[in-house]
């Protein structure tokens, strides 16, 4: 059995309930119900009041394993979109309900929406969802970095969730002592069967450490083309440092490609078809702060009012473009693919003289040699943007960094010219030797300003062992440039970096969407470490 909390719109004068019928939106939360209308960001645990106040009813319902409700919880399982599903046909259905249903939510409520809109099938009574921060890859977005774990993101899903789990109970049944014991006994319990396994996996290496049939089922990637088949409209939000910033773009991509009949894993291209319902918005915003500075509200009423009450779109879509970009100066641009369509790709090559130019080396030039060092600054955007948004304040701004350290280098543009526009992915390969079997190569992309102090605009790294690219599935340019490499990350592809052993390393740079100034520089800076990698 699910457990639910209905808010349902009443007359402002008697505070009785008003007859409707009215649309309902589902907030399908892990995190418990009882709380699903307080969040900083509107709506982002699952219920937005104001909704209420402007006609429809919402209903916050636990996940199994989860707050009040039964069952047993699984990051994503597949169960819960069947659960998800029987929530939608349950919330048509309900008194003064029009029959028709909407989903809302952030984080793990947004990426159970995408599952359920997957699930529901054809003519189902979900028509419309606003995910707000949605992963299209959680192993990749989340879990690791070019196959290196984040010490961050497992840190949340181990501790997260499972404390999560064993404290709602008490809120969810604050009238019944002995219930919400017997709850967080039993949701104490089943982390033995999630996060005790990923914790041991992570120890000894074993099967979720690495990519796999697991980690594949809870790929929302795969089930994109059966939410355009089911006709559910999709309005996505993420941010330039959000957790899953790589991720969010990629749906957008996914879903627009389904609708035109391309595979989904595909760039899009230039002159493609796109649909409106299927939007995407991004700003300069963490996960915890996603739509800071913008009316949340107003874009769900909207997008809500169109798709469940049949009101006609608030305006149209400059040039019909679906995508907008928020840069952190508050301008904004509209495009209609990702990657941008007008966007050209522009090869840099490294020097050995830790420049950074258009020019390829006309001969061999000299390398340098990297001492490892595991552990580097602490207080990155990196940090910011795997914490969901802590320390923003404190590490998401310019900062005075060494050029060169024991187990950095950095290489540098001349000063630009004119305003550079970065938009897409971007990638780096490095040729490089070990004197260890294994070895690891943190990358990030760096605006320098004329003052000397660098703001951090990209990054990832890549795990030498795990170096392994599948041309398949990788982007590349109309040109045959790599843009985006994808790795297995399979168990079975690992291969050791010998001694004196030359290899390509196909470091994947995280997406920006943003502006540079003219005057300034870009910096490439390589590193055996960038926290919390």
């Amino acid at each position: 059995m699910l457990r639910a909390d209905l808010y349902e719109p009443t007359d402002p004068d008697t505070g009785e309930r008003l007859d409707g019928p009215f649309p309902v939106i589902v907030g399908f939360t892990p995190y418990g119900k009882s709380g699903a209308a307080q969040a900083d960001v509107p709506g982002a645990n699952g219920v937005n009041l104001s909704l209420v106040r402007h006609g429809y009813i919402a209903a916050a319902v636990d996940i199994p394993g989860t707050g009040a409700s039964d069952g047993a919880f699984d990051l994503f399982d597949p169960a819960e979109a069947v659960a998800g599903a029987g929530v939608v046909d349950w919330a048509a259905q309900l008194p003064r309900s029009s029959g028709s249903v909407g989903m809302l939510g952030l984080s793990y409520l947004a990426i159970v929406q995408l599952f359920t809109a997957a699930e529901v099938g054809p003519d189902s009574p979900l028509r419309a969802i606003f995910p707000m921060s949605a992963t299209v890859d959680p192993y990749r977005d989340l879990f690791v970095s070019g196959g290196a774990i984040n010490l961050l993101s497992p840190a949340g899903l181990l501790f997260g969730y499972g404390v999560t789990r064993t404290i709602t109970p008490f809120t969810e049944h604050h009238d019944d002592l002995p219930e919400a014991l017997r709850r967080a006994s039993a949701h104490l319990e089943q982390m033995s069967n999630f996060e005790a396994v990923i914790a041991a996996d992570i120890a000894s290496n074993g099967e979720r450490r690495y990519d796999g049939e697991w980690w594949e089922m809870r790929r929302p990637e795969r089930i994109l083309q059966r939410i355009a088949d089911n006709g559910v409209a999709v309005y996505l939000t993420g941010g330039l440092y959000d957790v899953f910033q790589r991720g969010t773009p990629r749906i957008y991509s996914g879903l627009q490609n389904a609708a035109a009949g391309r595979p989904v894993e595909a760039p899009m291209v230039k002159g493609q078809p796109v649909t409106d319902r299927f939007q995407f918005l991004t700003g300069p915003w963490t996960h915890g702060g996603l739509g800071a500075g913008i009316d949340m509200t107003q874009l769900q009423l909207e997008w809500f009012d169109r798709w469940l009450k049949d009101a006609p779109p608030a305006e149209p879509l400059a040039g019909g473009a679906p995508m907008q970009v928020i840069e952190p100066d508050g301008t904004s641009y509209r495009a209609r693919n990702y990657p941008l369509e007008s966007a050209t790709t522009q090869q840099l090559w490294l020097h050995g003289d830790t420049t950074l130019s258009t020019s390829a080396p006309t001969g061999a030039e000299p390398g340098v040699d990297l001492d490892y060092v595991p552990i580097g600054p602490m207080c990155t955007a990196s940090t910011v943007q795997f914490a969901a948004g802590l320390w923003a304040k404190e590490c998401l701004r310019p900062m005075t960094r060494a050029r060169r350290t024991l187990n950095e280098v950095t290489y540098t543009t001349d000063p630009l010219e004119q305003d550079l526009q970065l938009s897409g992915p971007m990638s780096l390969g490095v040729n490089m030797s070990s004197n260890r079997a294994e070895t690891l190569l943190s990358v990030t992309v760096e605006d320098v300003a004329r003052n000397g102090r660098s703001m951090h605009l990209s990054g990832g790294a890549v795990q030498g062992s795990l170096r392994t690219i599948d041309e398949d599935r990788s982007w590349r340019d109309h040109d045959g440039n790599l843009l985006v490499p994808w790795s297995p990350l399979t168990e079975g592809l690992v291969g050791a970096c010998s001694h004196r052993c030359p290899g390509a390393l196909r470091h994947r740079d995280q997406t920006r969407l943003r502006d540079r100034v003219g005057g300034h520089r870009l910096r490439i800076r390589i590193s055996t470490a960038d926290f919390p990698t």
